[in-house]
């Protein structure tokens, strides 16, 4: 019976490791988002809405010079096996808590 668990157990970890690799909100957001605003310090991202071939990631950073906090949701759209950044959705600033 325990290795059926352990079994079960690593199958469950390949499916998250692969989805943690293919989300473009784990890291592509990240990376593109530095590129193109390089001063703004990032506080935390993650995904939205979700389809097949769409995906919303939501991104809150600061910046330069101000503790205002703003989020972004950048649009990424998947054409065969890349995801690809399609545009901002909107921004918003948040008011302090």
């Amino acid at each position: 019976m325990a290795k059926y668990y352990a079994l079960l157990f690593l199958a469950v970890g390949i499916v998250l490791y692969y989805i943690f690799i293919q989300d473009p909100c784990s890291n592509k957001i990240k990376t593109d988002f530095s590129r193109k605003y390089p001063d703004y310090k990032i506080l935390n991202s993650g995904a939205g809405q979700t389809s097949l071939d769409n995906v919303n990631c939501h991104i809150h950073y600061r910046k330069p010079d101000s503790n205002q906090v703003y989020e972004d949701v950048w649009l990424y759209q998947k054409s065969g096996n890349e995801w690809s950044f399609s545009k901002i959705l909107r921004t918003i600033r948040k008011e302090p808590r």
